[in-house]
């Protein structure tokens, strides 16, 4: 039995997963580090897609701002490197992280 690398089948699997409606959600989301570069990516993550709108959820107004920036660059990388074409690019602050982190203990035992 000839093995094949996960990463292979995954955007296929998804799909599968999903449907057939959102395979460009799909594709978007798992190139999302590629398309913005891993700090960016950090700090933000594909939301939603609609009708040709994706949409990002950001954690802070600083990343939000840079994204906005180079807005028309990321719309450009993701027709030229995944083949679907955006009307437009919607950013959003979004609270998760901090609500993650407000129920970390921190180093001397009391929550944050």
């Amino acid at each position: 039995m000839a093995f094949s690398k996960l990463g292979n089948g995954l955007p296929d699997f998804l799909v599968r997963l999903f449907g057939e409606q959102h395979r460009d959600f799909v594709e978007i989301s798992l190139h999302w580090k590629f398309i913005t570069g891993i700090y960016l990516a950090n700090y933000s993550k594909v939301a939603k897609f609609e009708q040709g709108t994706l949409f990002i959820a950001v954690e802070n107004s600083v990343v939000m701002q840079e994204l906005i920036l180079i807005k028309d660059i990321l719309k450009k990388k993701v027709k030229d490197s995944l083949d679907i074409s955006l009307k437009d690019i919607v950013f959003y602050i979004t609270d998760e992280k901090r609500k993650s982190k407000n129920s970390t203990v921190n180093s001397v035992g009391r929550f944050r």
